[in-house]
């Protein structure tokens, strides 16, 4: 049985113009300024979901291509142009293709950009994604889906460098052969046609690649391994090139870099991601074996070896050869990225053209120029200044416009934690005045442990980008927050103090990308940035005081300042470092706070700061203390509760969900019942009140649950609030 041309004239009633058997129709090509306006939608198919509007060189409408959404996930696609009876009568749009030649989507991409290579899609959809993936390239494709390749007109092609991204199908395949075939007959300068990614589902494509958040440089890796359509030799060789009659078998380039890399060291992480240690002049460098860098190397590699340059093929082959060596053969380490660690040594990198590092010990720190971590790059870090010994933290003071010296403290905590190579780390909420100089603040603290091409940040979108920001930086600094989502925060918390995110690998169906580690973080805003309780019991919150116009500095002059302070005030921080290596195992705390690790490692710092014993963990609660009051008195529930129970029920409560938050409507303003931080069901009530439990509970409520063939809370006011002495 035939399978329908979904592009055949319909049938239908007299709202559509459709052809007819009584008269000939012409077509109108291009559409004149005065021709009637299209239909809005399809006789049967109704509105569409997208319209692809198909130009002429100069820019004149030629057509139209709309697609319809059919219900349980299907699509239908129809063209649409306009034709007028063959002896002559009013011009009608139809819901009919052009004839052969068709003209092809992305003309006047094609005339505008005369000497750009084109990239050919399987759709207009993909040909929109792949513009905005690849924008060194003109993409184009033709109508009406990928059996009619043969009926377009693929003459803007000749002298063309051709690339055909097919969709990951054997249909996509069949088109990008006869592309391929057809742009070679026009006369194009070269056709390669791009192999899709292993793993990938059926049908995917260059709009798939966008969705899943494919950028440039991922797209280009993909061309850059496209094959010629007539590939006599798999490494790009000629036999010509050989003298005649000889059978000497050529080395293959891929067997030529496999033995370059000898000198590599390949190995793992406990992620099963492939790295390599390669030494390059007086240093060694750690990649990933996909990465970019890597396969540069490779290239300068084979060059020097051979003199001539590696073909795309040959160079994907080995990266893939070299992948399961260090997988299956290599062995396993950790990798770093800024601090690492190994054995009871930390290294903190310098990230400078030479490698080095400070390695930090109980007895002192140097500057080594081999590393034994494996310390990692990204292209967005910065290199920090030589340490130099001999200097105070107090120098840093004068750059800080800090309150109080209590604040002082908790930055400088905050920096020697966050030289540390594991967490948890607390979350520096910095809030200030318009004007107060928070940017400026939040990049001086960071560029003394992790300079970054992008110092300060805005939110980011989702959990994905935040995780790809906090594999490719050590500290994660946010500007100018006006408020912390809820999906934020809890990511925050989770970042802290170092639980896994995972996610679905691109180009995959099944596979997890996880990412387990934590992160110094750095907040800062006008508003309290420490709302929810669960990343004010995480954060420790500084003011910044405000600069008046006579005391302030110009930045250039601030920042000239402090970078010549830097490596001194660098210095200082590393000896702290060193102190708390010392120290850590002689420390123990008579009441371990929140974030314990982090009070145990400052304690053990606080000698080489010039503190009194406990002077920091007597800060720290104090701050916490601040810091809880605040979530409380924005948490309207914990609000709510305090005043209920302590107004009406002195002697305590027992009750469900739906009793309470009853109770609770009649108390509170309607401002408060209709906002989107009120419960609306008792489930939400029940589910805010595991939330709030630990902030009632600092204040001396008594909060349980039980179940007993009904679920019951039990809510019991601080003895003080009965007795009339505090609320």
């Amino acid at each position: 049985m035939s399978t329908p041309d979904p592009f055949a004239p319909l049938g239908g009633d007299a709202r559509a113009p459709r052809p007819g058997k009584e008269k000939a129709w012409t077509i109108v090509v291009p559409v004149p300024p005065d021709a009637p306006i299209p239909p809005a939608e399809h006789f049967k198919l109704g509105k569409p979901s997208a319209t692809w509007t198909y130009t002429a060189a100069a820019g004149a409408v030629l057509g139209h291509v709309l697609r319809f959404n059919t219900g349980g996930g299907e699509k239908e696609f129809r063209p649409l142009t306009l034709w007028r009876p063959a002896k002559g009568g009013k011009t009608e749009w139809r819901w009919e293709s052009w004839p052969s030649k068709r003209p092809l989507y992305g003309l006047r991409g094609l005339a505008e950009r005369p000497s750009a290579p084109v990239m050919v899609c399987e759709g207009e959809k993909a040909a929109d994604a792949t513009t905005r993936l690849l924008p060194g390239f003109v993409a184009v494709t033709s109508p009406n889906g990928s059996k009619s390749a043969a009926k377009a007109d693929w003459s803007p092609l000749r002298g063309r460098a051709v690339t055909v991204w097919p969709d990951a199908d054997l249909a996509g395949l069949e088109y990008a052969r006869q592309v391929a075939k057809l742009s070679a007959g026009v006369g194009a300068l070269s056709v390669v046609i791009v192999s899709p990614p292993e793993g990938v589902a059926g049908g995917w494509d260059a709009a798939d690649a966008a969705v899943a958040g494919w950028d440039e440089r991922q797209a280009a890796e993909l061309i850059a391994a496209a094959k010629p359509i007539e590939q006599k030799f798999a490494e790009g060789v000629s036999r010509s090139d050989e003298p005649k009659g000889s059978d000497r078998r050529r080395t293959p380039q891929r067997d030529t870099l496999i033995g370059i890399t000898d000198g590599c060291e390949l190995w793992h992480d406990a992620d099963r991601t492939a790295y390599a240690t390669f030494g390059a002049t007086a240093h060694h460098e750690h990649w990933p074996v996909r990465s970019r860098e890597f396969r540069m190397w490779l290239s300068g590699q084979f060059f020097e070896a051979t003199g001539g340059a590696i073909g795309g093929q040959a160079l994907e082959d080995g990266v893939r050869i070299l992948e399961a060596r260090a997988v299956n053969q290599g062995p396993q380490y950790e990798p770093f990225i800024r601090v690492g660690r190994h054995g009871k040594n930390l290294y903190l990198d310098l990230c400078d053209a030479r490698w080095r590092a400070v390695e930090i010990t109980g007895d002192g720190w140097s500057v080594v120029e081999k590393p034994a971590a494996k310390l990692m790059r990204s292209s967005s870090m910065r290199p920090l200044p030589e340490p130099e010994s001999g200097g105070m933290i107090e120098e840093l003071r004068g750059f800080l416009n800090v309150r109080t010296d209590d604040d002082f403290m908790l930055v400088v905590a905050w920096l020697v934690a966050a030289l540390r190579d594991r967490g948890p780390y607390p979350v520096l909420a910095i809030n200030g005045e318009q004007g107060a100089g928070k940017s400026v603040f939040s990049r001086m603290i960071r560029a003394l442990v992790d300079p970054s091409a992008a110092p300060i940040r805005a939110v980011p979108k989702d959990d994905r980008d935040l995780v790809v920001s906090a594999g490719n930086s050590w500290a994660l600094v946010f500007d100018n927050l006006s408020s912390v989502p809820a999906w934020f925060a809890d990511a925050l918390c989770r970042l802290a103090t170092g639980s896994g995110f995972a996610t679905r690998m691109l180009h995959t169906d099944r596979s997890e990308s996880i990412f387990d580690a934590a992160r110094p973080i750095v907040l800062n805003g006008i508003p309290s940035l420490t709302d929810r309780a669960d990343l004010a019991d995480r954060a420790v919150t500084i003011h910044l005081a405000t600069i008046t116009e006579e005391a302030r500095d110009p930045e250039d002059e601030l920042i000239a300042a402090f970078e010549a302070k830097r490596p001194v005030i660098l210095g200082a921080l590393l000896d702290a470092v060193s102190c708390a290596l010392r120290n850590l195992d002689t420390v123990k705390l008579v009441r371990s706070p929140r974030m314990a690790d982090l009070a145990k490692w400052i304690t053990a710092a606080e000698p080489a700061l010039g503190w009194d014993a406990g002077q920091f963990l007597n800060v720290y609660r104090e701050n916490r203390r601040d810091v809880i009051e605040t979530s409380f008195e924005a948490d309207a529930v914990a609000v709510g509760i305090r005043d209920y129970i302590i107004s009406e029920k002195p002697e305590g409560w027992t009750g469900t969900a739906t009793e309470l938050l009853a109770a609770l409507n009649v108390r509170v303003n309607e401002g408060v019942r209709k906002s989107k931080l009120w419960p609306l069901s008792a489930q939400g009530l029940g589910n805010r009140i595991d939330r709030v439990a630990p902030l009632l509970r600092n204040k001396g409520f008594v909060v349980e649950r039980r179940h007993s063939g009904q679920r019951h809370i039990i809510i019991n006011p601080p003895a003080a609030a009965v007795t009339g002495e505090t609320k």
